[in-house]
């Protein structure tokens, strides 16, 4: 069959000689030139769109590093504000280094943010960063002169300044959960950003794939019969490419012309190969950094020591329940825990002991209220929060957790105080329900230690001289039974 027979089998039409003859050479260059031009984009693109994505990606880690950063500063901020009542009450000097511990920690977090925004050029974000320290230096210099006034003995005046501190207190603390969301906020747009460079790419490739085989077909239906069997080699290598393969390489033989074509084309499909590689890459070490943040968030919500939630997410699921159960209108109970004389238990018995009754008392708060209710607050002290409990109902439940304590059998005697509040019986905020615990838990220890003492009473029997339920001992034994 003639080639003129064969490109009107073919095409449908009749073409001119010189087109099958005498324009070889030039439709081997015009076709394959146009073919090398799709090619070096998908290569320049995608090599523009790795190293968006690659961009993006550091900048999400940078980001998401930023938030955690904040978020640690907005955490000691509130154990500091803690801490500083609990010293403003009760005045032990024991508190004030923990106190500046924690604030001290907060502006390291601070600091190093700074740092970051400054290196970033960042002036927007920088100048809030710098209002919001404005506000914390004068929270700092509020409790030196809280620490001061109590440690002189002036009491009243400590209150005074602390009752001050209240209102710009929650509002730099908002200002540094604004600032975390703002950050984690970046985040989620910058994955959104990683997500849509990815989708580029790939129908950067497909694209690139069907136009190739678009070309190729186009120049076997020009060429001759000497050059049919390479170019057919080059349009299998073409559509293997557009299916995945991008393993796929030309042979190269047949003209010069097209032995070239099929060396520049393999190059190129080297080079689209390495960059897809190379994309595959940044797509698993950005799989495997979420996971590690995950990983690192988990552990971060829990004590290394007792197995329990930590002080941390103690403060974040007060807040959540209390969000959720003030639109149901369901009650939500409290109880803070202190070992009684834990610092004689340290000192006699030695702190790998201190450290197994720590660990005893959480498996014992386990076992009566279950993992998701038991929170390690600090130091010898837990808290127990019981969503759905009202005031008598969790009560109760510590009057069990107390007889379990002191009734487990082969261990040293070991006794603890609990004070016990709930909402919205005595506490309209998670912040009042955590503190109306805590003053329950102080008056019951002032009366004598190893009792409940019980915040919904406080009030009515503290002319009495006692509004705590009895030791131990003295509760019904039917408790422990639940």
């Amino acid at each position: 069959m003639s080639t003129r027979a064969t490109a009107r089998s073919a095409l449908g039409v009749r073409l001119p000689r010189f087109v099958l003859l005498k324009s070889v050479k030039g439709g081997l260059i015009a076709g394959f030139g146009l073919l090398a031009l799709v090619l070096t984009v998908v290569v320049a693109g995608s090599a523009w769109l790795v190293r968006e994505y690659q961009t993006d990606t550091a900048r999400m880690a940078e980001k998401a590093d930023t938030a955690l950063l904040i978020q640690g500063a907005e955490s000691h901020v509130g154990t500091a504000g803690l801490m500083l009542q609990r010293f403003a009450i009760d005045g032990d000097p024991a508190w004030v280094p923990e106190i500046v511990s924690s604030a001290d920690s907060a502006g390291q977090n601070l600091t190093a943010v700074a740092e970051r925004e400054a290196a970033d050029n960042d002036t927007q974000d920088l100048a809030r960063l710098q209002e919001i320290d404005v506000v914390g230096g004068e929270l700092r210099t509020s409790l030196e002169q809280v620490i001061a006034l109590r440690t002189s003995g002036d009491a009243a005046g400590a209150a005074a300044t602390l009752d001050g501190m209240v209102g710009p207190f929650r509002q730099y603390r908002a200002d540094l959960r604004a600032a975390a969301d703002d950050e984690l906020a970046e985040v989620e747009s910058l994955r959104a950003e990683v997500e849509r460079t990815g989708d580029l790419a790939f129908w950067l490739l497909m694209t690139g794939g069907v136009l190739g085989i678009a070309l190729g077909a186009t120049v076997f239906l020009v060429i001759a019969r000497s050059i049919i069997r390479p170019l057919s080699s080059l349009v299998v290598t073409a559509k293997t490419v557009a299916v995945g393969d991008m393993s796929a390489r030309a042979p190269v033989s047949g003209p010069r012309e097209l032995a070239k074509v099929g060396e520049a084309l393999n190059q190129m499909m080297t080079t689209v190969e390495e960059r897809t590689e190379e994309l595959h890459l940044s797509n698993e070490e950005l799989r495997e950094r979420n996971r590690q943040l995950l990983e690192a968030r988990a552990l971060a919500a829990i004590d290394a020591l007792t197995g329990l939630l930590n002080h941390r997410r103690f403060h974040q699921k007060v807040r959540e329940v209390i969000a959720q159960t003030g639109e149901t209108g369901g009650p939500v109970g409290l109880i803070m825990l202190d070992v009684d004389n834990f610092k004689q238990v340290n000192d006699t018995l030695g702190h790998l002991k201190g450290d197994e009754v720590l660990r005893d008392l959480a498996i014992t708060i386990v076992d009566i209220v279950g993992q998701d209710h038991g929170y390690r607050y600090g130091g010898d002290e837990f808290a127990i929060l019981l969503p759905g409990y009202n005031h008598k109902k969790t009560t109760r439940a510590a009057q069990r957790v107390l007889y379990a304590v002191t009734n487990r059998k082969d261990r040293d005697q070991v006794t603890v105080s609990m004070g016990v509040a709930a909402y919205p019986e005595v506490a309209a905020s998670a912040e009042e329900l955590v503190y109306r615990a805590d003053m329950a838990l102080n008056w019951a220890k002032s009366c004598g230690k190893n009792r409940v003492g019980d915040w919904h009473s406080l009030l009515g029997s503290r002319a009495n001289g006692d509004a705590t339920v009895p030791v131990a001992n003295e509760v019904d034994t039917g408790l422990a039974a639940g």
